[in-house]
């Protein structure tokens, strides 16, 4: 019976210590993480975030392609919280349903790439999971985007020298979609000073389309200038009533 004594005494101690180990962990899950919708494309008009005109980017348009292989780039919001541990990804997609986690990263990121490969013309849906230090998690929103075949540069080859006064961007097109092409050209600065969309026709391979003579005094053009310039290619789904994107490889040339 003294044994049987020592070992209620005994569960009851461990008893009343788990209750207060339980009594004192947080339980608050993390302020639900804010996923960032696709906003538009460099070239697109200013957006207007929080009252104030923002020029769209590639690193501030949310949900979006990337111009190296066929991947995906989803971003957020910065995260409220500070005692933060790791973030799952998870996606799903028009041909498979079923959400299916793709990836775990620590908290202190603020976009995951999915290096897929993924299928064109094909929407892809994402949602993530942030935990805390204490175990406790909260689900973010979903976004969603769908990828495009990439259009292949041809002409001005990358690392070239080239007379801009007699110059023209040449490139065969991505697929046989009925969408079109924006072409754009980006100083060393990162500044985009020029662009123009070019509407499919009936034209053949290769398509082409001359660059401008920009004159600008606040950013002049002179020789020796290293210019950027890239093909994205957009094409309109009438079911998400969103455009689908994609962009090519960016070539560089030097400015005779």
């Amino acid at each position: 019976m003294k044994y049987l004594g020592y070992i209620v005494l005994l569960l009851i101690l461990l008893t009343g210590c788990a209750g207060e180990d339980d009594s004192g962990k947080d339980k608050t899950p993390p302020t639900r993480p804010v996923l960032i919708p696709h906003l538009g494309d460099p070239g697109d008009p200013p957006i207007y975030i929080n009252g104030a005109s923002v020029e769209i980017t590639d690193e501030n348009n949310g949900i979006d392609t990337v111009p190296e292989g066929q991947m995906m780039r989803i971003s957020w919001e910065p995260l409220v919280d500070t005692d933060l541990s790791h973030m799952k990804i998870y996606r799903f997609s028009d041909i498979d349903l079923e959400p299916a986690e793709i990836g775990e990263i620590q908290a202190n990121r603020l976009y995951y790439l999915d290096q897929g490969p993924l299928v064109e013309r094909t929407w892809y849906s994402y949602f993530v999971e942030l935990f805390d230090a204490s175990g406790n998690s909260a689900v973010s929103d979903t976004v969603s985007y769908a990828i495009l075949a990439k259009p292949y540069l041809i002409s001005p080859a990358h690392g070239s020298t080239q007379d801009i006064r007699d110059l023209s961007f040449m490139w065969n097109r991505a697929d046989d979609g009925s969408g079109f092409y924006r072409i754009l050209v980006w100083n060393e600065d990162r500044k985009l000073i020029w662009h123009t969309d070019f509407n499919l026709a009936t034209e053949d391979d290769p398509l082409s389309i001359p660059f401008p003579i920009i004159t600008s005094e606040e950013d002049p053009i002179v020789s020796g200038d290293a210019l950027h310039w890239r093909i994205d290619y957009f094409d309109w789904d009438e079911q998400h009533q969103m455009h689908m994107g994609s962009e090519s490889l960016e070539y560089m040339f030097i400015v005779q």
